[in-house]
């Protein structure tokens, strides 16, 4: 069948069975609220409560919504309580995101438990010691399918209302993810409601030698959603931002342009259809970030240091239409059908940095041109079925997915250039003079005799999953949860421009299990304890250093044991969690002559334990924080010196914590201030792969954040100040280790204002 032909089966099936209803859905009454609306700006979630006629009220928005929510659909893709799955989850809220004053994901991972930012693409995270990367495209996933818009740059904020972080292996669900956990994005949808929100941001620098005025940056969006007709049987939503930066680092800007309308047709009382589209382009300067020399961090240029020409660019844009259908059959039976596809296209044009060289004082640079093509085709559908047997109460779901990955990765130009000599494309690391070689256009496409680099690889993996979850209620204190996976994906690989090479294909399945079980004594605590697992082929596009895929799938299981705690009336809650995940034909990679060739190492194995809280003691104070101890090894590989080495960018420890705090008293009513801090411990930066070869370690560190607001009316005013103290940092190795590391923001000035008007 083909995927292309997906969403027109859905819109289909919905206007038969519209076609079939007889009874209209009615619309909501005059007293439903607006309050409803309200509270998706914050969670995404739907309110009962009478609600303010006019305006939204910043405690309505942020103050009063929780940072964590109780709900925990992602783990079992069912609607229950996050205390009663066996697994540690976090579901943060818009209100979250609203107090960090986050514009894009990336910048809520350090205040999220057991996740670290690891480079450059918006899919390289460290999960539970685990990382994943720009292949991995189920490491991130848009209402529960994979494929982000845009490939190196994070999603916006401004268009998700919730994000669920489930950590441990989930295949068994989700079908190709890396053991240490995914994080699902909830995007906003269309209410029955009006509500408009308007913003505008200014970001400006006061550290690293970058002064105030030297770089500020514009951002404005909009959220606009409500009914098209007075019966409400349709609704629209609409959202857009346009921003405009000059980064802190040398000759850098960043332009993003987001758009996003929906729609929602409430086809009877029973069923419903929605549409996305979602466009988003993005053009920033090309830049591989910082060397370091003999891979010593104290020989690391200064953050603001670039390599790359003024002139070097990148540029992404990525198309993505949704379909959302559900029909409830009565009796708590619903059929859900979601298709998601993604049209990309990036362009790279610059030079890359490719070694350090033997002076400790240059680095290589090669000359690159490249458009990569990719189409992601996803659908998911699944059946919910409660019933009961025996005495036990069951919460059922079984479903398919599908999917088809494309990807022309076509170089343009890769030229590797000499050490010396005219074409030489060497630059000083601590002193960079800009506009000494030629331009792109001027230079060789490759370099003599290395024509087979010049390549053009057309890749195609399918992939197919059938599984099933059931959440069993075995008694008042007693729940089991079991589940089964059985994935089978073909991947394909052919290079469209030098002759000779043969295509590759294989084809890779296997059963995937999971279950759990959880004690609850009172209606306090939870004690839980779950087996699951997760399973990843070979990206099809992943080459060893003969330049052929010649790897096997990496499969995982995780044992995992913890507690729940909810008080207060669920002003405070608490998750406890212990865990061990070990890894199967473990990958690592390394620059080679084709760019980035793989490796498959052996086995690693990652254990700790993880802590979160969210309270709220008083309805104007509320804070999150967490905690996590994470071992991360490899513990057999072909490379004896890596045996027993901490698999990179992971820390032992690392902690953080968000506070705000919104005065009641009247001469400072709409005041608020927040606080946050960070704390990330030494990491290694790569894996070794030669006994007495020098390593990358990266320092600990502690970033303070604080933010001031104050609400009048329906205008909200953030002021942020991220890296309080200017405290200089590296947050991740990259993708390359020491010649590509990701040095964090200086000192950053965030003001915003937002309206909410009905």
């Amino acid at each position: 069948m083909s995927f292309r032909r997906f969403n027109l089966i859905a819109v289909s099936i919905a206007a038969v069975l519209s076609a079939a209803t007889t009874q209209a859905r009615p619309g909501p009454s005059p007293e439903q609220p607006f309050g409803g609306a309200a509270k998706s700006v914050s969670n995404g979630q739907s309110s009962s409560k009478s609600s303010p006629k006019k305006v939204v009220t910043l405690k309505a928005v942020s103050v009063k919504s929780r940072f964590i929510s109780a709900k925990g659909h992602s783990a079992l893709k069912m609607d229950v309580s996050a205390r009663d799955t066996p697994f540690s989850i976090s579901t943060y809220t818009g209100a979250f995101m609203h107090a960090v004053e986050a514009t894009k994901v990336a910048e809520l991972y350090p205040y999220m438990t057991g996740i670290q930012s690891a480079g450059i693409t918006g899919y390289d995270l460290v999960f539970r010691g685990f990382q994943s990367g720009a292949n991995d495209q189920n490491s991130i996933l848009v209402d529960g399918l994979p494929g982000l818009a845009t490939r190196f740059g994070s999603p916006a904020t401004i268009g998700i209302s919730r994000i669920d972080v489930v950590r441990g292996p989930s295949s068994v669900l989700n079908g190709e993810e890396q053991p240490g956990g995914f994080v699902n994005l909830i995007t906003k949808k269309p209410e029955p409601y009006p509500l408009y929100e308007l913003s505008s941001t200014v970001t400006t620098y006061d550290g690293a030698g970058v002064g105030i005025g030297d770089r500020p940056g514009l951002d404005f969006a909009a959220d606009l959603t409500g009914p098209l007709d007075k019966d409400k049987r349709f609704l629209y939503r609409l959202i857009m931002e346009d921003s405009d930066k000059d980064t802190y680092r040398h000759s850098s800007y960043d332009r993003n342009v987001y758009f996003a309308p929906s729609l929602t047709w409430n086809i009877s009382d029973r069923t419903s259809l929605t549409a996305a589209y979602q466009y988003q382009h993005l053009h920033y300067s090309y830049d591989t970030y910082l060397v370091a020399p003999d891979s010593n961090i104290n020989l690391v240029a200064p953050i603001t240091t670039r390599y790359q020409e003024p002139s070097d660019y990148e540029k992404e844009h990525g198309s993505v239409l949704s379909l959302f259908f559900n029909h409830n059959f009565g009796n708590g039976i619903s059929w859900n059908i979601d298709t998601r596809d993604v049209w990309h296209t990036d362009q790279a044009h610059g030079f890359d940095v490719t070694a350090i060289r033997p002076d400790l004082l240059h680095v290589a640079r090669r000359a690159r041109g490249q458009i990569n093509r990719r189409r992601y085709d996803y659908v998911d559908t699944n059946l919910h079925i409660p019933f009961d047997t025996f005495g036990i109460s069951h919460k059922t779901v079984i479903g398919l997915t599908a999917g088809r990955d494309t990807l022309d990765a076509n170089r343009l130009q890769f030229f590797n250039a000499p050490a010396k000599g005219p074409e030489s494309l060497d630059i000083s690391i601590y002193d960079p003079v800009y506009g000494q070689v030629p331009a792109l256009s001027d230079l060789p496409l490759v370099a003599n005799g290395s024509a087979k680099l010049l390549t053009d690889r057309y890749s195609v993996t399918e992939s197919y999953g059938v599984y099933f979850a059931d959440m069993m209620s075995l008694s008042e204190h007693w729940k089991a949860t079991l589940g089964l996976r059985y994935a089978r994906n073909h991947e394909s690989i052919v290079e469209r421009r030098v002759a000779g090479v043969p295509r590759n294909s294989k084809t890779n399945g296997k059963f995937l299990p999971m279950y759990g079980l959880v004690y609850q004594p009172n209606k306090h605590w939870s004690y839980y304890a779950s087996y699951s697992t997760s399973y990843v082929p070979p990206a099809a596009n992943a080459i060893d250093i003969h330049g052929v895929n010649s790897f096997v799938p990496t499969w995982a299981s995780q044992i995992e044991a913890g507690s729940k705690a909810n008080f207060m009336d669920g002003h405070l809650s608490a998750t406890l969690a212990l865990f061990r995940i070990n890894e199967k034909n473990t990958f690592s990679h390394f620059p080679c002559a084709y760019g980035t060739c793989y490796q498959q190492l052996g086995k690693a194995r990652s254990q700790g334990a993880e802590f979160e809280v969210n309270a709220r003691p008083v309805d104007n104070w509320q804070l999150t924080a967490g905690y996590s101890y994470t071992d991360a090894r490899i513990t057999a590989s072909t490379t004896p010196v890596q045996v027993n080495s901490r698999l990179p960018d992971v820390p032992y420890n690392s902690a953080h914590v968000w506070s705000r705090y919104d005065f009641t008293n009247a001469s400072l009513e709409g005041l608020g201030f927040g606080v946050g801090v960070i704390y990330n411990g030494e990491r290694q930066g790569f894996s070794p792969t030669k006994v007495g070869v020098p390593m990358l370690r990266l320092p600990a560190y502690t970033r303070v954040d604080t933010a001031l607001y104050y609400s009048r009316g329906p205008y909200v005013v953030t002021f942020k100040v991220e890296n309080l103290f200017d405290k200089t940092y590296y947050q991740s190795a990259g993708f390359n280790g020491d010649i590509n590391l990701l040095p964090g923001t200086p000192r950053m000035f965030t003001l915003s204002v937002r309206a909410y008007f009905q």
